[in-house]
């Protein structure tokens, strides 16, 4: 199980960069990293830093224009479950954001509580930006990569392409809001009152369904997959509470095929990426195709 650690930072570049952010001094600066082994190259370190200032804690990182972005132009209201945004600096060629460290837990070990705030998290954001017409690109970006995945499907599982074309096909008429685009149970925080949606690098406007489908399709009683545990009834709570709050929706037939067809997409991705080494995404897209 990956395990992340933090080592202190000498670089007088980030602390360069970190300062032209805050009008405070800078008391310590730690470089995020996380091992995945025993050896040294199973240890990965983050363009990412614990600044830690007199007052609070930041995380500077290094990232892309889209999550600076998305921070700016949609997520700065405070009313969201997110970190909140201190401001971007470019340096070069690269982009920097400064938002909150949020602490806590990851959601790898889910129980109803979290369950429900992480519903409550989503659905807040879904609604505010629910069918909006902002252009922001994201969804084109989307759009021409699942029908590169189609034509995959066609050629190396034509078994599962009918259903998967199906998928294609409801994507643009499927109603948009804003997504985080990698809504793994890592990329949420549960701070003890609240869930905390963090990484916004992939996110953007797009089919509503894909941030819970993503949420849902990795986590498992077992941990088949990702070390994620959580429940079917807990999947089902989610799912409930998700639709129950939803200020505008489709009918329940309709949102519950939309999950369904964003979950195929789940497995049919792993498949494709050749991330599937015990077939276990491979049945699941099976039986999601005989379901839909």
């Amino acid at each position: 199980m990956e395990e992340r650690f933090y080592i202190d930072c000498e670089d007088d570049k980030i602390r360069e960069i970190a300062s032209k952010m805050t009008d405070v001094s800078i008391v310590k600066v730690e470089q995020i990293c996380e091992r995945y082994g025993e050896a040294d190259e199973d240890v990965r370190h983050y363009d990412a830093y614990v600044i830690v200032l007199p007052d609070k804690t930041c995380i500077l990182k290094k990232t892309n224009e889209r999550e600076r972005f998305n921070y700016e132009h949609f997520l700065s209201n405070n009313t969201f479950a997110v970190p909140d945004f201190y401001g971007s600096i470019k340096d070069g060629d690269n982009i920097w954001i400064l938002v909150e460290n949020v602490t806590g837990c990851d959601l790898r070990d889910m129980t109803d509580e979290i369950t429900l705030k992480a519903a409550e998290s989503l659905y807040n954001i879904q609604n505010h930006f629910w069918g909006s017409s902002e252009q922001d690109g994201r969804f084109e970006i989307y759009l021409d990569r699942i029908n590169r995945r189609a034509d995959y499907v066609k050629n190396h599982k034509p078994e599962l392409y009918d259903t998967y074309h199906l998928f294609v096909e409801r994507q643009s008429t499927c109603p948009r809001t804003l997504s985080n685009g990698d809504l793994l149970q890592f990329n949420a925080i549960w701070t003890g009152e609240a869930v905390k949606i963090i990484d916004w690098g992939f996110g953007g406007i797009m089919p509503y369904s894909l941030d819970i489908a993503r949420f849902l399709a990795h986590a498992t009683e077992n941990r088949a997959t990702f070390p994620f545990y959580m429940t079917d009834t807990q999947k089902l709570l989610f799912l409930d509470t998700m639709y129950e709050n939803l200020t505008q929706k489709p009918a329940r037939e309709q949102f519950l095929r939309d999950i369904n067809l964003a979950l195929l997409n789940e497995c049919v991705e792993f498949v494709e990426a050749d991330e599937d080494e015990d077939g276990w995404y491979y049945e699941h897209a099976l039986a999601l195709a005989k379901k839909i």
